[in-house]
């Protein structure tokens, strides 16, 4: 059994979405890969926020220290929510423009993982026709299992 992909976020959901994955691999056998994308808005608050500490502790942090407080949220989240399962999980995180589907896969890819756990939104129709829908590229796109929890 290959490893399972848990794609995070900052929404509310992430811990439920990763309790499922979480009972997933117990059962299966598999390991976690947790992949945190952080959006240029998101890297650019967290960057900010490290400046107004920098600037108190007359201290520069560097851009990898801004992604390792996006791991640390990552790691605490799924301590929480990953307790009593016999789980062993890895962190990824990076930038990127938005959630693309595309890299998802790339890095289910990259870690040997045939399942991918995401988060989901309510559409219509017309608007994942006129808009897209990354959750619907993900599911017609990986050559895997795919598990939306919607919100």
């Amino acid at each position: 059994m290959d490893d399972a992909l848990v794609v995070l976020d900052d929404r509310e959901d992430s811990g439920e979405l990763l309790r499922e994955a979480g009972a997933y691999a117990s059962g299966a056998d598999a390991d976690l890969v947790l992949y945190v994308p952080l959006s240029e808005g998101e890297f650019g608050d967290v960057v900010s926020a490290l400046d107004e500490i920098g600037r108190v502790e007359n201290k520069d942090y560097s851009d990898e220290e801004a992604m390792g407080i996006a791991r640390q949220h990552a790691a605490e989240t799924a301590e929480d929510a990953l307790e009593g399962f016999d789980v062993e999980w890895t962190i990824v995180a990076d930038r990127s423009e938005e959630v693309a589907s595309e890299r998802v896969i790339e890095v289910a890819e990259e870690h040997g993982c045939d399942h991918v756990f995401t988060l989901g939104s309510q559409r219509s129709p017309t608007g994942k026709a006129v808009f897209g829908d990354e959750t619907q590229r993900l599911i017609l796109n990986f050559c895997g299992y795919v598990t939306v929890k919607m919100e």
